[in-house]
């Protein structure tokens, strides 16, 4: 697979804020989102090319058994991700996708981290896939009041479960976490969604590798 990285952390993001995980970044992304704190992945080349065995021997180090595959878009590589988690069936396994690309590795994965992109990403309008409801959260990132219009719709459209809805302000900066969370948060209240923080950003910052 073509690996942007690989490191142990939290999960600063969704229903498994603070826990520790060890996150293998994909390299290749066919969407572009402008606020997009990972751009270094959009290129495959932008990776380096390694084995399964290698991984493994990465991921072994860690004393952890809470993966998070992201990206990047990581089901663009799921040949490689299935041939790697056929492998570790002791590992409980997240996945960041932005829900545009057919998945067919559900029976590896216990939970999708399902983030629809609104049009505050500034992509083309591109359908959003079926994953399976019992596995599935819907993270939407916010960055303006005006975007809870265009996730109802969503919700509507694709029939998503209200109860599986997250929100997510859009921010790469603490400042802007800290100007945005009140407001989203009492969304959140009235709809009865749930709130997400980005809680990588508020320990460490924008930096790669946390």
């Amino acid at each position: 697979m073509r690996i942007s990285e690989i490191f142990y952390s939290i999960q600063g993001e969704g229903t498994n804020t603070g826990a520790p995980a060890i996150f293998i970044r994909l390299a290749g992304c066919h969407l572009r989102c402008v606020w997009c704190d990972s751009k270094f992945t959009w290129d495959m080349k932008s990776g380096k090319e390694m084995s399964t065995a290698a991984i493994i021997k990465v991921i072994k180090k860690y004393p952890c058994k809470h993966l998070v595959i992201t990206g990047g878009e990581p089901l663009i590589q799921q040949s490689g991700i299935k041939e790697l988690l056929s492998k570790l069936p002791e590992y409980y396994v997240e996945i960041e996708t932005s829900g545009t690309i057919v998945s067919f590795i559900n029976e590896f994965i216990n939970q999708y981290n399902c983030s629809p992109k609104l049009k505050n990403s500034k992509n083309r309008p591109m359908a959003l896939q079926k994953f399976p409801e019992e596995k599935t959260w819907y993270k939407f990132v916010v960055d303006k009041k005006t975007d809870v219009k265009e996730i109802k719709e969503m919700i509507k459209k694709y029939s998503l479960p209200k109860e599986k809805i997250i929100l997510m302000p859009q921010g790469i900066t603490r400042e802007e976490m800290t100007k945005k969370s009140p407001w989203i948060a009492e969304i959140c209240k009235k709809e009865n969604w749930h709130f997400s923080t980005r809680l990588h950003i508020e320990i460490w910052g924008n930096k790669r590798g946390v």
